[in-house]
Formats: structure tokens, C-alpha cells, sequence
């Protein structure tokens, strides 16, 4: 039997925003410390939600990890309240949302995630707050600069895991992939070839890779 979310509302830059927690049913992870993850979705304007079944992966491996996880919708979208406003109103969201979620998991270390559009918002906030972890599923690279004077830089002891299918048919795959290869700091890159973008059919796959990232 599926048991029914819990979202909540909480205080947002541009009015509510929408949240589900689940907290860690074992607040120790294997190394005995404890983790936060915060996952951001794909793009507003087109269909992107926390309930997106990428981030819904995301979700529930992060639970089976043992990390107190948090999803959350970005302005306008679901009951989140006020309008999209072209990433750098969705950032502002995202800091909000760590900034309240910290308070109750005060000594968790924080891990950001984020598939497509929310993963360009969970790296760009990744150079600000410098957590524990990255993980970015299908960045647009392409779409949205990810030039560090944009995004600004990636700390080095940031951990960083990168997932790409190759056969995206929204994010060009080899650019992806050369960008990431240039980097200074480069990422864990895994790579499933046949996957699309929005990994139809590969979300088992995408599930152990996320597991793998963090063994």
C-alpha cells in the first residue's frame, strides 16, 4: 500500500515553498556521521516538479543510504507560491530551503542534488555553500552557462558525481561529457549509454548509480 506524501509550507524569497522530509530512520550513517541531502527538479516551465520520477529515484535512494532528504518545489510550481524567474529566483529558493533545513539536522552534513535544471541550481549553489557532496543528473550544459563566473567555482573537496545518459535528447551528451573533462576539478563520471534524459526505463539503473557514488 503507497502511503500519501506529506508536504509542508514553508517561509520562502518569493512567498511559501513547498517541502517533503524524511528523516533518517537511522540518524548514524555506516561512518557514523550525519548526512542532509536537498534535491532540486527539473525545469518549471516545462512540467518540472519534486514529484518528477528522476528526483522521486533520487529520493528514495538517498533514504536508503540512511540521509535525511528533502525535496522541495521552486516558486510556482505546486504550492510553492510566486513566479519562475529564470534560475536566479530558484537559487535564492534553494539556499532558503537549506537554510531551514539545516535547523532541525544541525549536524548533518549537507549533499546537494539535482537532475536537469535543478542540477544547474544545485551547482551554482554547490560554489556557495561548499557541502560534503554534488550529484547532478543530466546538467544542461549548453542551455545554461556553466562558466564559472557564472556559476562561480566548485570547491575541490566537494565531491562531485556526475550521471549522463547518451542518448539525451534534451542536453547534448558529448558536450557534457567535454565539459566535464575539462574541468580543474573534475567529476565521477557515470555514464549510461542508452539512456535518454529523462532515463525512461534506466531509473533502476540511475538508483544503483547513486548508491554506487556514495559507497
Amino acid at each position: 500500500m503507497r502511503t500519501k506524501k506529506k508536504t509542508q509550507l514553508i517561509e520562502g524569497p518569493a512567498g511559501l515553498i513547498e517541502v517533503e522530509v524524511v528523516p533518517a530512520k537511522k540518524q548514524l550513517s555506516q561512518d557514523g556521521s550525519q548526512n542532509l541531502a536537498i534535491i532540486s527538479h527539473p525545469h518549471p516551465l516545462y512540467g518540472g516538479t519534486m514529484d518528477n520520477k528522476v528526483v522521486t529515484t533520487l529520493f528514495k535512494a538517498y533514504q536508503e543510504l540512511g540521509f535525511n532528504v528533502v525535496r522541495y518545489n521552486f516558486r510556482g510550481v505546486g504550492a510553492s507560491e510566486g513566479e519562475h524567474d529564470y534560475a536566479q529566483g530558484e537559487l535564492n529558493d534553494l539556499l532558503a530551503v537549506v537554510d531551514w533545513a539545516q535547523q532541525p539536522f544541525p549536524e548533518s552534513a549537507l549533499h546537494l542534488a539535482g537532475f536537469s535544471f535543478g542540477s544547474y541550481i544545485a551547482f551554482k549553489a554547490a560554489a556557495q555553500l561548499k557541502p560534503k557532496s554534488l550529484l547532478t543528473v543530466a546538467p544542461p550544459v549548453g542551455l545554461y552557462s556553466f562558466e564559472p563566473e557564472v556559476t562561480g567555482q566548485l570547491d575541490k573537496d566537494t565531491q562531485w558525481s556526475l550521471l549522463q545518459g547518451g542518448q539525451d535528447e534534451v542536453v547534448e551528451s558529448a558536450q557534457v561529457l567535454n565539459w566535464a573533462r575539462a574541468l580543474a576539478e573534475k567529476p565521477d563520471i557515470y555514464w549510461r549509454e542508452k539512456a535518454s534524459h529523462f532515463f525512461h526505463g534506466e531509473l533502476i539503473w540511475l538508483r544503483r548509480a547513486v548508491l554506487l557514488a556514495y559507497s
